[in-house]
């Protein structure tokens, strides 16, 4: 006797598969953002767009983290879709007209603020961002209207201040960027764009006193030599551990998008998991910032030194440069107070160096300044084991050099 077949025969796969909360994934995918996980934030909003394939928000949200990771032609493309899904928005037409300035298509770009602007005529967002795309073009006039429009509009607005100083200094009106600095000050006393273009504007006006009693470079730029480090046999061993580390990290990228690196490569934030010896580095640069914080208590005069907020974050990236390799005059604008670490030097900047070549230099503007006198700087010395800390509006480079050698530094930020 044959046995019964079973009529209820349990099909598999016979339900499709249950879609996710779009909300619930995008407000994952922006706490990865914030915490600096930019390509696992962008992987939410594909998985949102793969069930809701016209989800502005992931779109919006997507565009956003593609031009962080200075994948810019992407994100106009994902800011062009939330347009075409709300045309009347005009955030949507301000964010499409930012990431096309970031891409380099300024005609759209001023295209696109301008229908921000029709569909809102008081956005001092769109007229700020107007005038960085004017700016790019080398149109500083037409970037002064704009700036001057939304500090009409928000007269607290710190970016349209500075970007007004800044144009100022372009068209080399060095008395007028000092009050457009002045005014961003009143409202924000600890911005840094305001101080570093304070500074650089009272030089070109003839007031080179002030500019050094803004830098403060003979006191503010402090040194620390380490010979030991915890977990290590010495600090040449924790040196190799971390050049290792930079060297084979994932994220190591000739010259990306957006920095100052010139010949050479960087690294992401190293301060995301896994960190190997960077957790030890960490720790250092805690240490030494207590001391340097206790340091600055005592010449608490400097208007800065007064507004530094509790500092609770840390980004740390590696640099490696070849020959010729620098970087160009930066400071960094989201920080407070910065530092780098040097790990690995050529031979050429061991001994005698009269050229101070691969040094660290402080005081000297921006390229993007056509200055009209000689500024003041400072030079310092790198070392193995040997780390700076200093305010983040100082500008800096490094002193190019020629070596077949690469040299290494970890460079960081303390942020509130």
């Amino acid at each position: 006797m044959k046995p019964r077949k079973n009529k209820r025969r349990k099909k598999l796969n016979s339900k499709p598969g249950k879609k996710q909360n779009p909300s619930r994934v995008l407000n994952e995918a922006l706490t990865l953002y914030r915490s600096g996980k930019l390509k696992l934030a962008l992987g939410k909003c594909q998985s949102v767009l793969a069930d809701h394939p016209r989800h502005s928000d992931a779109f919006n949200l997507a565009g956003i983290i593609h031009m962080d990771l200075g994948q810019t032609e992407q994100s106009v493309n994902f800011m062009r879709s939330v347009v075409e899904i709300h045309p009347g928005s005009s955030k949507a037409h301000f964010n499409l007209g930012t990431a096309l300035t970031a891409n380099g298509e300024l005609t759209e770009a001023i295209s696109s603020q301008r229908r921000a602007l029709e569909l809102k005529p008081d956005y001092a967002d769109a007229l700020f961002n107007l005038g960085n795309a004017y700016r790019q073009t080398g149109d500083s006039k037409s970037a002064i209207l704009s700036y001057r429009s939304a500090l009409d509009l928000a007269p607290d607005y710190p970016g349209a201040a500075t970007n007004l100083a800044s144009s100022l200094l372009h068209l080399g009106r060095p008395r007028d960027a000092l009050d457009a600095s002045n005014e961003a000050l009143r409202h924000f006393p600890g911005d840094r764009d305001a101080l570093a273009f304070k500074a650089i504007a009272a030089t070109e006006a003839g007031d080179p006193d002030l500019a050094a009693s803004i830098l403060s470079m003979d006191w503010v730029i402090r040194p620390k030599d380490f010979d030991a480090a915890d977990g290590f046999q010495d600090i040449a061993e924790f040196n190799k551990a971390l050049a290792a580390h930079v060297l084979s990290h994932p994220t190591l990228t000739r010259e990306p998008h957006n920095v100052a690196t010139r010949n050479g490569q960087q690294t992401e934030n190293l301060a995301l998991e896994p960190k190997g010896p960077i957790k030890q580095l960490e720790e250092m640069i805690i240490a030494t910032y207590d001391e340097y914080r206790i340091f600055l208590s005592k010449e608490s005069g400097h208007s800065y030194i007064r507004q530094i907020p509790n500092l609770s974050k840390i980004d740390i990236w590696g640099t490696v440069l070849d020959s010729m390799g620098h970087q160009a005059a930066h400071m960094h604008r989201n920080a407070w107070i910065s530092g780098v670490y040097y790990v690995q030097l050529p031979g050429v900047m061991h001994g005698a160096n009269e050229s101070r070549s691969g040094w660290i230099e402080f005081g000297r503007p921006a390229d993007e300044f056509p200055c009209a006198v000689e500024h003041e700087v400072r030079n310092f010395e790198p070392r193995e084991g040997r780390m700076f800390m200093f305010p983040s509006f100082e500008y800096h480079r490094t002193i190019p050099f020629e070596s077949s050698e690469q040299r290494i530094s970890i460079a960081f930020d303390l942020l509130a």
